[in-house]
């Protein structure tokens, strides 16, 4: 039964460890022991692990935890989403400037593109249609902190945002057009189905 206290954690192994191997000599062995040993041994597990939890928030010690290594370079990671975003963007933009403005001098453009994506595959069309949400995603990474702290018997999560300029544009721009490509397919679905 005495390899059961190598269950126990060093610092209680420490402190303790000589006496309960004295005691478990002194004793019958049954299963009942053997099991308040194993309990034991969870419960001084759970709380070592629970002193590890900074007794004060965080923030107090620094700022919370981020997406790492995104937090430190939050303008590079703005000009990667403004690079995902920037295909389907342009398509957007181009396609609205033809058809809903009018304007017949960029159909040359913008006539051979929509032939080309009805005959690619379904891959390059799912691209251009999950670009804006990747993008969003990337730009929002840098900006988003976690933290994990314990103030006496309470654990608590905080969620903190940081504002970037570069980041919260690109964010925005991610979401007109996201927000206009959805709206569009929509429209089409409910007019393709009446």
């Amino acid at each position: 039964m005495k390899w059961l206290l190598r269950l126990y954690p060093p610092s209680w192994r420490a402190r303790y460890e000589t006496e309960m191997a004295t005691l478990i000599d002194e004793l019958p062995p049954d299963r009942r022991m053997a099991l308040d040993l194993f309990r034991g041994a969870f419960d001084e597990r759970l709380r070592a692990a629970w002193r590890r939890i900074p007794e004060a928030p965080l923030t107090v010690g620094g700022p919370p935890a981020s997406f790492r290594p995104f937090h430190r370079h939050p303008t590079t990671l703005a000009l990667v989403a403004l690079a995902l975003v920037a295909p389907t963007a342009t398509f957007v933009i181009l396609s609205f400037l033809t058809y809903e403005l009018g304007l017949t001098a960029l159909r040359t453009i913008v006539e051979p593109a929509l032939i080309s994506l009805n005959e690619s595959t379904r891959l390059l069309n799912l691209a251009l249609l999950a670009a804006p949400f990747l993008a969003f995603v990337v730009a929002l990474a840098p900006l988003v902190g976690i933290g994990l702290s314990r103030a006496s018997t309470e654990l608590r999560l905080t969620l903190s945002f940081h504002a970037r300029t570069a980041n919260l544009v690109v964010i925005a721009l991610c979401m007109v057009v996201g927000g206009i490509l959805a709206g569009h397919i929509a429209l089409e679905t409910l007019l393709e189905a009446t």
